[in-house]
Formats: C-alpha cells, structure tokens, sequence
C-alpha cells in the first residue's frame, strides 16, 4: 500500500469498528479494546495525513468527517444508554445536541452550496477526544474502582455537552460565513482569510 493512502486507511477502519460498537455490549473488555483501536486511529490519522506525500485529500477530510460523527453516534446510542448512573435528562440533551449537529450544520451547508459540507475543525476534533475519554472513565471508575459516587461522572458529561452545543454553533456560523465550501478550515477565525482567498480566486478566472 502506498503510504499517501494511510491515512484513508485509518479512517475506513474506524467507520469499519463502528459496526461492532454498535452490535456489542459495551465495557467488556473486548469492547473497550476495539473502542481504544478506533479511537487511536483518530488521533493519528490526521497526522499521517500531514506527514506523508499528498497524504491530505478532500475524500479523506470527509472520511475523517464521518468517522468521527460514528464514533460520537456510538457514544450516545450504544454506550451512554447503558451508563445507570447519568442523569436521565443528559442523554436527552446529547441526542439533541447531534440532532442539531447534523441538521443545522448540514442543512445550512446544502441550502448555501447545494452539498453536504462535512467539517473537522480543531475544536470538534478536541470535544472528539475527550468523548472518547469519556467510557474509559466511566469503566475505571465504576467497573475497575468500584466508586459509587455519580456526581463526577455527570459533571464531566454536562461539561463535554456544552461544549458540544459550541462546537456545533462554530460549525454553523463557519458554513454560514464562508462564500465556498471549506472543508479544511479548522477554526471560525479562519473565515476571513478563506474568503479572500476566495475572492482572490475569484478574480483571477
């Protein structure tokens, strides 16, 4: 395999191990060990991609995308509905936040430019990683500890879910302001720059 198609790769087998996060009963052993694979492969994806010789393409910013809005699907609908000591009405709010996430930011990407805008800014990459921190936690704590107190665990949900609804609201705005679809931007104080870009490129046609 040439090593620019690495990276595609890794995010193909984390869209792949989805399917068995799915399926399987969380916080076996098993489970957390494919949950820790797929994970990884999102950490070191991107930087495959920056490394390797045209590693970066627009099929694997949109792999990656994906991927990473699986792996945050798995969270709250196989792994969170069988943590007993969340709050009743974070589980609500999560599938709220995703619901918003992928219509809101989708829909407003396909009103603007006729097409599925997937973004994978520095900010959604971060909340991703601590979503994946978040089961781990919870296994160490209440299945290895044995540790009967819920507060901590529901604090660092409701923070993480917070931090979900910004994410989200930057999404929104960046393909709100943005005059191209920009994929690779990675934060909403890139905007201006990208549209002089695009104007730049605009001129120059």
């Amino acid at each position: 395999m040439k090593l620019k198609y690495v990276p595609n790769a890794l995010s193909t087998l984390r869209l792949l191990l989805c399917i068995p996060l799915f399926i399987m009963a969380p916080f076996t052993i098993i489970y957390m060990v494919i949950f820790f694979i797929a994970g990884t492969t999102d950490m070191i994806d991107g930087k495959v991609a920056r490394r390797v010789k045209d590693g970066a393409s627009e099929l694997g910013a949109t792999l990656d995308s994906i991927a990473d809005s699986l792996m945050v699907c798995v969270l709250v609908f196989a792994v969170m509905p069988k943590m007993d000591i969340l709050w009743s009405w974070l589980w609500v709010a999560y599938i709220c936040v995703l619901t918003l996430k992928v219509i809101a930011s989708t829909g407003v990407g396909f009103i603007r430019f006729k097409e599925v805008v997937s973004l994978h800014t520095i900010s959604f990459k971060v909340l991703v990683f601590f979503l994946f921190c978040f089961p781990f936690l919870y296994y160490f704590i209440y299945d290895v500890m044995h540790v009967q107190n819920a507060l901590f665990i529901n604090v660092f949900a409701t923070i993480l879910l917070s931090c979900g609804l910004l994410v989200v609201i930057e999404e929104i705005l960046i393909i709100s302001l943005t005059k191209r679809p920009e994929r690779n931007l990675r934060s909403i104080l890139g905007v201006k720059a990208a549209n002089l870009a695009a104007e730049k490129a605009v001129n120059q046609e």
